[in-house]
């Protein structure tokens, strides 16, 4: 991110543009301006990045949803909190908790009918639909709900039952905080490449947020998902992004949270099934974007 021949070259020219005019300078001074070419180049937008300057990447990167961030996540109404899928899900599941413990099958899954009941309230989607009876090892949606319940210390697992933790419990009385943390671990802490077998495991995992303020500046209209992959490599390089981060990005992060469509309805059968997507309306309200400087 930071041009270190740019850096050198500048630093360089002001050296000898003090010496030319007969000022002296020191380490101190050296070190003063170097902190000042640096902080220049930090703040300037960069093309790769649609703009926003290596600080703001470095905030996208490193401290995702919090202050000084160009993403954030908004206050919801329970009208809105009803519209994510993700969470009409995650209520379902805690409130039933709330009531009783959830008793496994014999393998240790969630029972069918829960499968189900939590199935319907997310995104749907072709591969899991094509099973009638919905089990947890056939339901991608629901393994990868249980495992964020689990991982964000929501719920647990116990003697063959499912309960909920005091933490749920008490996160389970504000649902907005609830689903600040959720979110906060999809887009920091999740890996996305859970479920698949592609080899880089960076791709979409990396710069997430980035990813999403691209949906929601690119996303009001329906635009293939190597649109979106030939954007983030620009900012990414290294990575092999590809189908692998159209995938993990759209089908298995914004699809389980609702903030994005993919044609898969019987109305976009055709050679570009399944590979074009735009943003739901409860993006920009669940967000809030600060726009490249």
């Amino acid at each position: 991110m930071i041009d270190k021949n740019e850096i050198t070259r500048q630093l360089q020219d002001w050296i000898d543009q003090m010496e030319r005019s007969g000022k002296h300078v020191n380490l101190d001074d050296i070190n003063c301006h170097l902190g000042e070419i640096m902080h220049a180049q930090n703040a300037a937008p960069k093309p790769d990045f649609n703009g926003f300057s290596s600080e703001q990447m470095h905030q996208m990167l490193n401290r995702p949803l919090e202050v000084g961030c160009p993403v954030r996540l908004r206050r919801l109404t329970e009208e809105q909190m009803e519209r994510i899928p993700v969470m009409r899900q995650t209520l379902h599941l805690m409130n039933e908790l709330s009531e009783k413990e959830l008793k496994l099958t014999a393998q240790g899954y969630i029972p069918p009918k829960m499968v189900a009941e939590l199935y319907e309230l997310g995104s749907h989607s072709w591969n899991s639909d094509w099973y009638k009876q919905k089990s947890e090892p056939k339901t991608e949606e629901v393994q990868v709900l249980r495992v964020v319940l689990k991982e964000c210390g929501l719920i647990k697992t116990r003697i063959g039952k499912l309960s909920l933790t005091a933490k749920g419990k008490q996160l389970l009385v504000d649902h907005n905080e609830l689903m600040r943390t959720i979110i906060q671990f999809l887009f920091r802490d999740y890996n996305t490449g859970w479920l698949d077998l592609y080899e880089d495991n960076e791709a979409g995992n990396l710069g997430r947020l980035y990813s999403l303020w691209l949906l929601h500046h690119y996303g009001a209209e329906w635009r293939d998902t190597g649109f979106y992959s030939v954007e983030y490599s620009k900012a990414f390089p290294m990575l092999n992004a590809g189908h692998g981060y159209e995938y993990r990005v759209f089908n298995r992060l914004f699809r389980f949270i609702g903030l994005c469509e993919i044609n898969e309805s019987d109305e976009f059968k055709g050679k570009n099934w399944g590979k074009e997507v735009r943003k739901m309306e409860i993006l920009d309200q669940m967000f809030s974007f600060d726009e490249p400087i």
